[in-house]
């Protein structure tokens, strides 16, 4: 995301839980684009279904779940269940799954502001 927007990315985890007791978890962050909140979401994986080393780095809570899974050479896709632009509040909305060979690794809902997008792409010219 920072590469592709050319600024500094920051990700502040607001909430880390299991909804229920066992190996599920449900992680809720807010990623900052030039200290500007451009994307809220909920994140949920089973940590049964994930090998160690990458449920130890999302416990650490510093990056973002594309990130972890690239740097541990996990091929992995998106398949978006459900996509909504509202454009009087200048937001996507979407649902979508990140899979690998597929199996369903995370579940994750996220809201995009396009106002504060916009501010990015008019400040680095993009």
């Amino acid at each position: 995301l920072g590469e592709n927007l050319n600024c500094k990315i920051c990700l502040d985890l607001i909430e880390q839980n299991t909804p229920k007791p066992g190996t599920k978890f449900e992680r809720k962050i807010v990623v900052y684009a030039d200290e500007l909140p451009l994307i809220r979401a909920i994140i949920k994986f089973d940590r049964a279904e994930l090998p160690n080393s990458i449920v130890n780095e999302l416990l650490k809570k510093h990056s973002l779940v594309g990130t972890i899974l690239n740097r541990h050479d996990i091929v992995n896709d998106k398949k978006v269940i459900s996509s909504n632009l509202n454009m009087d509040e200048k937001k996507l909305h979407r649902v979508y799954e990140i899979q690998s060979y597929g199996k369903v690794l995370f579940e994750i809902t996220e809201e995009i502001k396009l106002d504060h997008l916009d501010v990015i792409r008019k400040k680095y010219h993009l």
